[in-house]
């Protein structure tokens, strides 16, 4: 993983002008053309170091689910929705790949149960790290800046608000699908779709997801919990399978707090579907409904999917 993340960064930094695939990197690998030496060193080196940072921030204690694994999960749904998309040849392609794969690496590497601003706060620490990386770049290449530099930074900058965007997003997952999906925004449909995928997941995969979110929000009170976790799955049901509910939300389904409905009250809901893409509903769309409805009705008799385990 630690390679992906390295020659990801190479992929940022020539703004997509690659033409080999970002998703099967190898050490004998040659560097791209347009990357100096001296560049390239120093990119891994700053690879490195934020590669360290972000798993150990990953591997915090506190994390029961947000963690690497789920990282992993998501860059294999992710290879999943965008397997018909040729990387080798595409270089739009190869660009979207780089970018979903950034976001999945950042979109929860800040993760603190008890804030409201996971989200932002994991996009701000991208946007460091962006940063860190066209320092690198700028003061490594010629001081007189030409046109090809000025171009492949206008186009960094266009990937990184794109990541930004990607990850700010799963603060709202089922709104932001379905504008997404209504703004024919693909690449952050594709995104969602992914991120949610652990919702159509075997009966058995659900249960433990549940079981490990449980886990990460202990410091809840029990019935509370039950209470506010039952009415955050309920807004993610679309409309024909939850026409009485009378409460939507449209934050994180892992939050069970009351802060995070409390805003969204007496929403009404307007998604048709959980996810986004044609792939993602094919694959997981059937599944992560009955496993929603499954899980409500558990918490409202005060069963909490795999609560004794591990």
């Amino acid at each position: 993983m630690q390679l992906l993340f390295n020659d990801l960064q190479i992929q940022f930094r020539t703004s997509g002008k690659a033409s080999q695939s970002v998703a099967e990197p190898s050490d004998n690998r040659n560097p791209q053309p347009s990357v100096d030496t001296a560049t390239t060193k120093a990119i891994s080196m700053l690879s490195n170091q934020w590669f360290e940072k972000v798993t150990a921030m990953y591997n915090e204690p506190h994390r029961a689910y947000h963690n690497m694994t789920h990282v992993e999960d998501v860059l294999s749904s992710l290879d999943y929705l965008m397997e018909e998309e040729d990387v080798h040849c595409n270089e739009q392609a190869s660009v979207d790949v780089a970018i979903t794969t950034f976001a999945a690496f950042f979109h929860d590497v800040v993760y603190n149960p008890k804030s409201a601003t996971n989200e932002k706060d994991s996009a701000e620490l991208f946007v460091q790290f962006a940063s860190a990386l066209w320092e690198v770049v700028i003061s490594l290449s010629s001081s007189i800046l030409n046109e090809e530099t000025a171009t492949a930074g206008i186009r960094a900058e266009g990937m990184a608000a794109k990541i930004e965007e990607c990850i700010i997003a799963t603060a709202t997952h089922i709104n932001s699908s379905t504008q997404a999906n209504e703004t024919n925004n693909i690449l952050l449909a594709t995104f969602l779709d992914a991120d949610m995928s652990t919702l159509g997941r075997s009966e058995e995969a659900y249960d433990k997801y549940a079981g490990c979110i449980r886990k990460e929000y202990v410091f809840v009170e029990r019935d509370v919990y039950c209470q506010k976790r039952a009415e955050i799955l309920e807004s993610f049901l679309p409309i024909e399978d939850d026409e009485d509910t009378k409460k939507g939300d449209t934050g994180s389904a892992d939050v069970p707090t009351s802060k995070a409905t409390s805003s969204t009250e007496g929403t009404k809901k307007q998604h048709e579907f959980i996810y986004a893409t044609k792939k993602g509903r094919e694959q997981w769309e059937t599944q992560a409904r009955r496993n929603l409805k499954r899980e409500i009705g558990m918490l409202r008799q005060g069963i909490i999917p795999c609560e004794d385990e591990g």
